[in-house]
Parts: structure tokens; C-alpha cells; sequence
């Protein structure tokens, strides 16, 4: 079975990075590549972290890993995978399970047994593991040499795709699993 369970998560980290590069290439709209830079409007590989966190908290980190290193390396190709972009890789993925350790330190536990799923709850430990992924980023210089203004904008930018992504991701769940009640 837990082999399943890594099949799955793999599958949706690949999922989500295709798919993302996909909807960059389609219908990422040019005015905001010249307002934000290069960012993903809509980033899916963080609303499938934040999902495979919730549900599976620590464990995720060996699930998502080496699944994100793999659609980095062969998106990016061997060169785009250096020490910096996999130090930034584990650092995103062990952000998810650390922001709702945080969570549950500070009295919200979204993952305790018996706990009804909260979308509220769930949207906000997203927005604070983006927010601290996306601070490790341009610690990292993984952006390269910004003014303190286009730092703020791209920011403002990774945060806001991250968080469409989350929507997206969590919108598509929920319509998921509602098809599976009704069917």
C-alpha cells in the first residue's frame, strides 16, 4: 500500500508540473509576465503540496521530493537543477508539513484526527508556506539581482500564483470527490 501512496503522489506532482507548463504556454497572459516577471499565475505544484501535507503530513516530504526533483530536472533539464534550485526544491517541500506543525503549535491543528476539513484553515496554512517558500526564493537569489521595488512585485506575483494554484488544485479536489459520492 505504500507504494500506492508514492504512485499516486508522484502522479500528481508530474501532473501538476505539466500541467502548469502547459497553462503558462497557452494562456499566460503577457501583461503580467511584463508586471511580475517570470512567475506562474496559476503555480499547481504548491496546491498539490499543501493537498498530499494535509493528508499526508510529514510523509509527504519522501512523496513530493523526489518527484519535484524529477519534473524539475527533466522541465529545466540537468543544468536548471543545481545545488541552489535543490536546496529550494526540499526547502518548498519540507515548508508544507512545518506550516501545519506551526499551525497546530498556535492552536489551529488542520490535520488532527476527527478534524472535519476546514477550506479556510487550509487556504491560509497555503498562503503562509507560500509565503515562506517564496521568502527562501529570493533569500536564495534564485531570481537574480532585483531592485527592492521589482523584489516586492515578483513576490507579490509568486505568492498570488501559488494561491490561484492552491484554488485551482482545490476546487478540482473538491469537484473530484463529489463526483465520486454522486457516481
Amino acid at each position: 500500500m505504500p507504494a500506492l501512496h508514492f504512485l499516486v503522489g508522484s502522479a500528481l506532482v508530474f501532473g501538476s508540473y505539466g500541467l502548469k507548463d502547459l497553462i503558462d504556454g497557452l494562456i499566460h497572459p503577457k501583461v503580467l509576465i511584463d508586471f511580475f516577471g517570470a512567475i506562474s499565475i496559476v503555480y499547481l505544484p504548491h496546491g498539490v503540496l499543501v493537498l498530499l501535507a494535509w493528508f499526508y503530513g510529514w510523509l509527504a516530504v519522501p512523496i513530493v521530493l523526489p518527484a519535484t526533483v524529477l519534473s524539475v530536472w527533466l522541465l529545466r533539464g540537468a543544468d536548471g537543477l543545481g545545488a541552489m534550485m535543490f536546496l529550494l526544491v526540499t526547502i518548498k517541500t519540507v515548508a508544507a508539513p512545518l506550516t501545519f506543525d506551526l499551525f497546530r503549535l498556535a492552536g489551529i491543528d488542520a490535520r488532527g484526527p476527527g478534524e472535519a476539513l476546514n477550506w479556510k484553515v487550509l487556504f491560509l496554512i497555503g498562503l503562509v508556506q507560500s509565503v515562506i517558500s517564496n521568502q527562501a526564493r529570493f533569500w536564495l537569489g534564485c531570481c537574480g539581482e532585483l531592485t527592492s521595488d521589482e523584489l516586492m512585485v515578483a513576490f507579490s506575483g509568486s505568492v498570488l500564483g501559488d494561491m490561484i494554484g492552491l484554488l485551482a488544485v482545490m476546487l478540482g479536489a473538491m469537484f473530484f470527490f463529489r463526483a465520486l459520492r454522486q457516481g
